[in-house]
């Protein structure tokens, strides 16, 4: 009996360090955003992950994302972003869409 009880307090405390683990593991990511204009924002072509604003923004997001699909809503200036500390991708072409993935 007291082999179980053992067995069941190693296997509970591992349950509780792995849970710890997994939490203090969760992923952030920066998506930057420079824009002379305004733009509408997807993340992973998600409608409830949408933000439509002006000129420059920056966004940290929780979780795990993939892409990041960026639209000027007028005919002139530009767009840009980039995931993280990734490459930048832009847009100068008049209602110009730009998409970067991790």
């Amino acid at each position: 009996m007291t082999r179980r009880i053992l067995a069941s307090a190693v296997l509970a405390g591992l349950l509780v360090f792995t849970a710890l683990a997994a939490a203090g593991c969760a992923k952030s990511h920066h998506i930057v955003i420079e824009s002379n204009t305004c733009w509408i924002a997807k993340i992973d072509r998600q409608a409830a992950a949408t933000s439509e604003d002006c000129g420059n923004a920056t966004f940290r997001v929780a979780g795990d994302i993939h892409c990041v699909v960026l639209s000027n809503l007028t005919d002139t200036g530009y767009v840009r972003v980039r995931i993280d500390d990734g490459g930048w991708v832009e847009s100068t072409a008049p209602r110009g869409t730009v998409e970067t993935c991790r």
